[in-house]
């Protein structure tokens, strides 16, 4: 006979398990997204995730046995300890490694930058377009958003490029805050703008420092027209396969726009019309998210944003994981029929996990606000299983539990058969000297 249980106070701290394992995946994404391969990263915060919410439904199963039986407390509760990190961090941790190779390898087909050399221009035209040199600070707060593996240039231009920095490794915080002082020191903008000499100067400097096998892309930036021979000025960056990202700030010439657009389209890279200088930040974001490597827990940039089957996977595979989440709960309580309770459970709750991330994170202003909703109902719909997928009983047929048996258990089981094994043997040790 199936029945449906709920312990409330499970509930109450698997959902405060789900919150601590947010803000510690939320940690984790910030010291180490980008600085980490993904699949390791992914691995490690599906892994913590299940070992915080698996920690506090032992706990409250131990104090209040709701779902097991005060049996369990007393006889099996030990064993559920020696399960816990296998049984969680240990599973999910694969789980996580093996579903983010999957995700990523349909995703990461491309090659995704390591080099980036930014050309700022600085022509007299500047002064009143950006006149808070808001250009130069987004490049300082790009720099610092760099991770340790990445290489940057910068150049200035107006009618002559001005190299300010060359690609140099973002190895230590020592080496970004150097390069933002030289930024910082860059002088008032003068002369006309040569967009053409800056590409053909960044070309140059690329090829000279090149590293095989690293991708390089360029950020340009700048509010008006000059002439350009783009059959020649772009013929090396489609023969290297390097994007050159446009940035036009709150420009009026139509040209200008168009050359940019023109130059970002022939060199397969994105355009960004900034009408205000305070937008030119978030393009440089947006630019430099468009080359990182997506992982299941962030917005998909670029041509897969909207891409339907991508979205599907995204949301089949967190349901996978909600499912194996369901199911270390079932191992940790040592009870095949909690097991498959909570597998379903957790497939639902894996369900909606993905549907509220793949849904919420693309445009997504508040990514980490998304992925916390989306933690907590996981946690939540999943300390629900045995209310909405009814427990079959224990004691019924052969029993219950991974080590068959239900309030007794194996263990209760082997030791009727010995009491029956001495019994008879003490009748024919009786019968014999009879």
């Amino acid at each position: 006979m199936k029945q449906r249980k709920w312990n409330g106070l499970l509930t109450v701290w698997s959902v405060i398990g789900g919150i601590i394992g947010f803000i510690i995946g939320e940690i984790m994404l910030a010291e180490w997204e980008g600085a980490m391969h993904e699949t390791l990263l992914m691995g490690l915060y599906f892994g913590q995730f299940a070992l915080i919410v698996g920690l506090c439904c032992l706990l409250a199963e131990v104090i209040s046995p709701q779902l097991n039986g005060r049996s369990w407390r007393l006889r099996y509760a030990r064993d559920g300890w020696k399960l816990l990190v296998p049984a969680t961090l240990l599973l999910l941790f694969a789980a996580g490694v093996l579903f983010q190779f999957i995700y990523g390898l349909q995703l990461g087909n491309r090659d995704k930058p390591q080099d980036y050399v930014l050309l700022i221009d600085m022509s007299e035209s500047m002064k009143s377009t950006d006149p808070e040199k808001q250009s130069i600070q987004a490049a300082q707060s790009l720099i610092r958003k760099l991770d340790d593996r990445k290489r940057v240039a910068i150049y200035t231009f107006n009618e002559q490029p001005s190299q300010i920095y060359p690609l140099t490794q973002l190895k230590d915080a020592g080496t970004r805050e150097q390069i933002a002082a030289k930024l910082s020191g860059i002088g008032a903008p003068v002369g006309r703008t040569d967009i053409g000499r800056a590409l053909t100067e960044a070309m140059e400097h690329m090829e000279k420092e090149r590293i095989p096998n690293r991708k390089a892309a360029v950020i340009l930036i700048s509010d008006g027209f000059s002439e350009v021979d783009k059959a020649k000025v772009l013929a090396p960056y489609r023969l290297q396969q390097t994007q050159v990202h446009t940035v036009g700030i709150d420009s009026t010439e139509k040209e200008g726009i168009q050359l940019l657009q023109s130059i970002a389209v022939e060199t397969g890279g994105t355009f960004h019309d900034v009408k205000r200088v305070e937008g030119i930040t978030s393009a440089f974001d947006q630019i430099y998210q468009n080359g990182q490597r997506w992982h299941l827990m962030n917005e998909r940039m670029d041509t897969a944003a909207s891409d339907g089957y991508h979205g599907l996977l995204r949301v089949m595979l967190i349901l996978f994981i909600g499912t194996l989440l369901g199911l270390s709960l079932g191992v940790v309580f040592d009870n095949r029929y909690l097991a498959k309770s909570f597998a379903i459970g957790g497939a639902v709750a894996g369900l909606i996990a993905g549907i509220l991330l793949e849904t919420g994170l693309q445009g997504s202003a508040a990514p980490l606000l998304v992925r916390g909703f989306a933690d907590i109902v996981l946690a939540l719909v999943l300390s629900l299983s045995t209310l909405l997928v009814a427990v079959g009983d224990p004691n019924a047929g052969s029993g219950a539990g991974l080590r068959r048996g239900g309030g007794g258990g194996m263990r209760s089981q082997l030791e009727q058969g010995e009491s029956r094994g001495r019994s008879k043997d003490g009748g024919a040790v009786r019968k014999q000297f009879r």
